[in-house]
């Protein structure tokens, strides 16, 4: 998420990028790429779908790149979701398995 600005980037928020005035539909976290997050942007009367990677640039894409976009980003957080759980699962059977030591 952006965070050093005076615009919000927050989805539904009106952004400029260069020339253009922009609204926010979606703020897409990239992790593992080592790139800023990206956003998902439409122009005021809704025709065009923009993607803008902060230090990248913003570049125009169809409505099948937006919904890839998206599914890769739902992708990715399920992912992260399913080791989180399989993590704090094993922390789970570890301190059960110190206090059960400990009881002893």
């Amino acid at each position: 998420m952006i965070r050093n600005t005076v615009q919000q980037w927050e989805p539904g928020q009106t952004v400029r990028v260069g020339f253009l005035t922009l609204t926010v539909r979606a703020a897409v976290a990239t992790p593992g790429d080592g790139r800023p997050d990206a956003y998902l942007l439409s122009n005021a009367a809704g025709t065009q779908l923009y993607r803008f990677v902060p230090h990248h640039g913003v570049e125009k894409i169809a409505l099948e790149g937006a919904r890839a976009m998206l599914d890769a980003a739902k992708a990715a957080a399920a992912r992260q979701a399913a080791v989180a759980l399989v993590k704090a699962q094993a922390e789970a059977r570890a301190a059960a398995a110190i206090n059960a030591l400990m009881a002893a």
